[in-house]
């Protein structure tokens, strides 16, 4: 019985893959206007909506596939490698849609999870705010409760496709909280406030993304706060950072790739090989680096995915099995090191390129963009901030202290 339910299971898997190649070739087709129009990649999502894709790990019991992480980063690598907006959009939206199936109310669960799955939400997140940088584990703007409902009045400086989400999950501080750290997650449906946008995105790279900020103003029921036991730290902890460190990895790694291959069927092609010494030691070496680097990045990501899964098995959403120094700190070198050597190994391929190929705006290969968009990776939640992290959690880790 349990072979023929993982046989069935494959089989929804392996579909679900498919639908995101055939997602991809339309992604493809509007990913360039997407960045040179500096907007909102709209008819993307609206093909992940249409191909069931937007609610692939939501579980069967709310008629969802209950697709397993590696079906979510293949995705993730197939998506970005035609559109990296639209792969970090989806992403992010993923990751909220974890948090939910996790840790929402199960009378939340029963209104939203399966529409979710019909392609009727896109949910943003809202987790921002003036002066605290990128401390997710802080809140300054309180919730106020009034009559079972729960009144929100939140302003943040970015949030990815915030003028286009159909729901949005909002860190606030909890009720008359002298501490910032007392922090709360609440869902509202795009229907239950008022919301606009300000500080319109025009930046080097992820265009598509379009993280403007956004105001929010309503009132929603009170079981559309997420309080689990252990607070806010659990959610963060247990799958708020890890899958949004995870397919963040996935979506750099599958541009990455995604360039490279496109590269190197110029480099082998024999219309355009004259163009390049392939017998140079030179070249080859740079070329080997590229390929290192991002083998590095894969290596790495399915590493910790297998740690993951593993304590998500043991432990399932228990804080206890996420706060080790040794898991955080993994958990960071995750984002740092994909961040860095992806750019790094794309900014290679451009040196090999050339200007035709590498720097100028094409049509065969999109690298010159790919490099402006992976940019970006280091600064989403910056690499200096977590690196300092790291080194105060170095000193407190038993793990590195036990030679043994």
């Amino acid at each position: 019985m349990s072979n023929a339910i993982s046989d069935a299971q494959g089989i929804v898997q392996k579909k679900i893959v498919l639908s995101a190649i055939e997602a991809s070739k339309l992604l493809e087709m509007h990913a360039r206007d997407v960045d040179t129009s500096n907007r909102f990649p709209k008819e993307s999502i609206e093909v992940l909506k249409r191909l069931g894709l937007m609610g692939i790990t939501i579980p069967e019991t709310y008629r969802g596939h209950s697709a397993d992480l590696s079906t979510v980063i293949k995705v993730a690598k197939i998506l970005s490698g035609s559109c990296l907006s639209t792969g970090m959009v989806w992403a992010m939206h993923m990751q909220q849609v974890s948090v939910l199936n996790d840790f929402a109310s199960e009378p939340l669960k029963q209104r939203i999870l399966n529409r979710i799955v019909n392609g009727e939400m896109y949910i943003v997140s809202v987790t921002s705010e003036y002066k605290k940088e990128a401390n997710l584990f802080t809140s300054s703007a309180p919730i106020h409760r009034l009559n079972g409902e729960v009144l929100i009045e939140r302003k943040a400086p970015t949030a990815t496709g915030a003028a286009h989400g159909d729901a949005f999950l909002i860190t606030m501080q909890e009720e008359n909280e002298q501490s910032t750290s007392n922090v709360v997650l609440v869902f509202a449906e795009g229907k239950q406030v008022d919301r606009s946008t300000f500080n319109s995105w025009n930046a080097m790279g992820v265009k598509g993304t379009q993280s403007s900020g956004v105001s929010l103003s309503g009132a929603v029921p009170s079981d559309q706060l997420l309080g689990p036991e252990d607070g806010f730290e659990q959610i963060a902890m247990c799958s708020m950072i890890p899958l949004g460190h995870i397919l963040w990895a996935a979506c750099w790694l599958g541009a990455a790739r995604s360039a490279l291959h496109k590269m190197i069927h110029i480099f082998r092609n024999p219309k355009t090989r004259q163009d390049f010494n392939i017998q140079s030691d030179l070249f080859l070496e740079r070329l080997a680096q590229v390929r290192l680097k991002m083998d590095m990045v894969e290596a790495y990501l399915s590493q910790f995915v297998i740690d993951y899964e593993q304590r998500r098995n043991r432990y399932g959403v228990k804080v206890d099995g996420f706060s080790a120094p040794s898991f955080k700190i993994a958990l960071n070198n995750l984002k740092l090191i994909a961040s860095r050597y992806l750019y790094e190994a794309v900014d290679e391929l451009v040196q090999i390129s050339g200007l035709k190929y590498g720097y100028a705006n094409n049509e065969m290969v999109p690298l010159e963009r790919t490099l402006r968009d992976l940019r970006s990776a280091s600064l989403m939640v910056n690499n200096d901030r977590m690196l300092i992290a790291n080194g105060k959690l170095s000193l407190f880790d038993k793990q590195s202290l036990d030679l043994e």
